[in-house]
């Protein structure tokens, strides 16, 4: 794996980046990008990543020149986002249900190839109501419930009478099944997420087979989380996997025993603006650059690396770390943060600042960053 920057390194960057920033090493997201292509190419089975994670088009772009069959979202505005800037497979691992929503995804469905979640007969007569008039079938997919316990049906005779409804429906195509086995980020080891991993493709297998015995038949089964896949993408049936934060990785990935801190390549860039007390550190990136999510999985909120010290408190402007006492940190001196939770951190930034093997830096926007209608 490519080495990140050493101290000269960051201090050039950060001469050249104001703070708070996120910063991402191109090499090591290449390498991630590769590795998880690989992991599907070798396993026949599609890879259709999550852009929730990255927000980027820039971004979907390269995982489509390297491989990937098509892009997932979670939002109808991120959907809207890809497509108009060229991307044309989405599949939204969603339920749309409010009229406004419907209306877009309707006139989006005219314009790109776009696949749709559901888990209710009452999702199917809402979608009718939508696509009564139009040429061509809304490809649908039925969310499968493998332990998350949010969306989804089980796999069960619900499940069938579920299946029936869509192929009956003069509007809709069965595509697929899908799931996500987001119970994972509960795990205490790597030995367990394995385990869940594995009964994710197993849960998988059973509701197709399912199908199947009451002669309904399925082109995609479909399964989610960067924890998980590697396990998962192992069954036979499975034929795409959605990973998402397998591009940049963070400290929740880490403790998950998913990934190490050096295939990590986004890292928030801050600045020590106070150290009041030999013991606290003050820097300039605080919960709208760090944000909370991951605190009580991690036991602090991001992974500093180049500072002897735990990051034990936010508040919006803020970060506080808790200072080792061999840590030299000075006022003005730069911290690298790996975040606990890279999906919510992109989020909160305009732009990623691309750092290359010869420091050159290139601003690449965010653009899907807030789209949460």
């Amino acid at each position: 794996m490519t080495n990140l920057f050493n101290k000269n390194q960051l201090r050039s960057l950060h001469r050249q980046i104001d703070t708070p920033a996120l910063i991402v090493h191109e090499g090591r997201l290449s390498e991630n990008i590769r590795q998880m292509q690989s992991l599907a190419d070798s396993n026949n089975a599609a890879l259709r990543p999550h852009t929730k994670t990255h927000k980027s088009v820039y971004l979907a772009k390269l995982q489509l020149k390297a491989g990937a069959k098509g892009i997932t979202v979670a939002k109808l505005s991120e959907a809207e986002i890809m497509f108009r800037s060229g991307v044309n497979d989405i599949f939204i691992a969603n339920q749309i249900t409010h009229p406004l929503k419907l209306k877009r995804l309707r006139e989006l469905r005219r314009k790109a190839k776009v696949i749709i979640g559901l888990d209710d007969p009452l999702q199917i007569k809402l979608l009718e109501q939508a696509f009564k008039n139009e040429k061509t079938l809304l490809p649908v997919r039925i969310e499968i419930n493998s332990g998350l316990n949010r969306c989804g049906v089980k796999v069960d005779q619900s499940l069938v009478e579920l299946a029936k409804k869509v192929v009956k429906s003069p509007c809709l195509k069965l595509e697929g099944l899908f799931t996500h086995a987001g119970h994972v980020y509960a795990a205490k080891s790597d030995g367990e997420a394995a385990e869940i991993g594995r009964r994710e493709g197993e849960i998988m297998e059973h509701a197709r087979n399912l199908l199947k015995e009451s002669g309904i038949c399925v082109n995609t089964i479909s399964v989610g989380s960067t924890p998980t896949v590697k396990y998962s993408v192992q069954n036979p049936q499975v034929t795409e996997i959605r990973p998402g934060n397998y591009v940049f990785y963070d400290a929740m990935q880490i403790k998950l025993g998913s990934a190490t801190v050096d295939q990590c390549s986004l890292f928030v860039l801050s600045t020590v603006v106070s150290r009041p007390e030999p013991d606290r550190i003050v820097i300039d990136a605080g919960s709208k650059a760090l944000n909370t999510d991951g605190a009580n999985m991690t036991g602090a909120f991001g992974l500093p690396l180049n500072v002897s010290g735990k990051i034990v408190r936010l508040s919006e402007e803020h970060g506080i770390l808790e200072a080792a006492g061999s840590c030299a940190a000075q006022i003005g001196d730069p911290v690298l943060i790996i975040p606990n939770h890279a999906c919510v951190a992109a989020n909160l930034f305009d732009y990623y600042y691309f750092v290359d093997e010869n420091l050159k830096i290139r601003q690449i926007t965010i653009d899907a960053r807030g789209k949460s209608q």
